[in-house]
């Protein structure tokens, strides 16, 4: 009777030990799914030019990792556009890609990146597109001298001055791997 009590015992140790193995398990892999997205302190954000051509302007928001952790961005930022008393903001519109830049060529239907920034220096880019020659009747293009940028999941905006044509409605494109702002770059 000794051997099946012992078995016993060692069975249901066995079992509560495979049990809360389990549950570090889990608990572990949701800790280290909750490490993996950037915060705001990790981050280095910059509005640095991204070019133009044929009535076609560019700027690139640049996502840096300055910390010791990886930790990862997807998505689309959120770019609010504003400038003078006579200057209506504006919220870019959100597209694949564009003239200039983006997720893959024209009609591309990859899904949108998840893009690991290595530690210290791990980069990521969305370039924002705007025209730069008037439309229809008009003479001139209004001038954004104020960005607000606000990355996915997280919540404070990066603020800039810049003087960004929009002769047409401002479009951004998703966040990917490097510096250009372009998946075919």
């Amino acid at each position: 009777m000794a051997h099946v009590r012992s078995l016993t015992h060692l069975t249901l140790a066995s079992a509560l030990l495979t049990s809360l193995l389990s549950v570090c398990a889990t608990d572990d892999q949701a800790f280290a799914r909750s490490i993996n997205l950037c915060q705001e302190t990790q981050l280095d954000v910059r509005w640095v030019g991204g070019g133009a051509g044929l009535g076609h302007t560019a700027q690139l928001i640049v996502i840096t990792n300055i910390s010791s952790n990886e930790c990862r961005v997807t998505g689309y930022p959120t770019v609010r556009m504003t400038g003078g008393a006579s200057v209506l903001a504006t919220i870019a519109k959100r597209t694949r890609n564009g003239y200039m830049g983006g997720l893959g060529g024209p009609n591309a239907t990859v899904p949108l990146p998840v893009v690991t920034l290595r530690a210290h220096r791990g980069t990521a880019s969305s370039m924002v597109e705007g025209g730069d020659i008037p439309i229809g009747n008009a003479i001139k293009c209004t001038i954004y001298t104020k960005v607000s940028i606000t990355l996915a999941n997280l919540s404070a905006p990066y603020r800039f001055a810049t003087r960004f044509s929009g002769c047409i409605r401002p479009q951004v494109h998703p966040i990917v791997k490097g510096a250009s702002g372009s998946s075919m770059k």
